[in-house]
């Protein structure tokens, strides 16, 4: 097996990203969830970049597609459009909790002003 430029370069990219992670959850500044998912997700990235043959060759033949890379573009275009969903769930949920807090503080402010 002949290694390309982009098999060494890429897991060195991601060991060094996993210990940025790693130090920013030291310093308190990431939690042990995010440390988890950037974790496991740039291992994947290193994994894959190290032995991209065999994964591209299991994703075409579980989802039955001849093309390995026509594959490895569809599940990618998945991947994309379901953290698409969730960004945008979780904006919606992030705006409804400001309306609320922006509510809230205007009622407080409306009550201590009838006060005086």
């Amino acid at each position: 097996m002949q290694f390309e430029v982009y098999q060494i370069i890429v897991p060195i990219i991601a060991i060094i990203t996993i210990a940025v992670i790693y130090v920013r959850f030291v310093q308190g500044k990431t939690s042990w969830q995010e440390l988890i998912v950037a974790g496991v997700f740039w291992f994947a990235v290193a994994v894959f970049s190290i032995f991209p043959d065999f994964f591209s060759n299991l994703i075409a033949r579980f989802f039955g597609i001849k093309s390995n890379i026509n594959a490895i573009i569809f599940f990618c275009l998945g991947l994309i459009f379901f953290f698409q969903y969730k960004l945008f769930f979780m904006l919606k949920k992030q705006e409804e909790a400001i309306t609320k807090l922006a509510r809230d503080k205007a009622i407080e402010e409306a009550f201590k002003n009838d006060s005086l």
